[in-house]
């Protein structure tokens, strides 16, 4: 028989768990906006065909976020969208010899 007293202790239990992973939540949310962490960068001028999710996926790691880099090349560079031109520069994540 499920009283009142166990339905508010169930309650208590998620509403608890809610909290404490919101909570871990906006505190690796905070982390990840406020690291000081420098990104190595490297110049690289645009080629016919290139798109900025080719030259991501050329950067990525294998198996890596290909969006993530997309997203670190578009704040580097303070685009608006995801639109390149032929001779642009870049700013992109990586060594000095991408």
């Amino acid at each position: 028989m499920v009283t009142q007293r166990s339905t508010s202790v169930r309650a208590l239990v998620i509403i608890s768990t809610t909290v404490a992973a919101l909570v871990l939540l906006l505190a690796t949310a905070v982390h990840a906006f406020s690291s000081t962490e420098a990104v190595p960068t490297a110049q690289l001028r645009v080629h016919a065909g290139d798109t900025l999710w080719s030259i991501a996926g050329d950067i990525a790691e294998p198996g890596g976020d290909v969006r993530a880099i997309v997203a670190t090349i578009r704040d580097l560079n303070d685009m608006s969208s995801s639109v390149i031109h032929v001779g642009d520069v870049l700013i992109v994540p990586g060594p000095a010899d991408v």
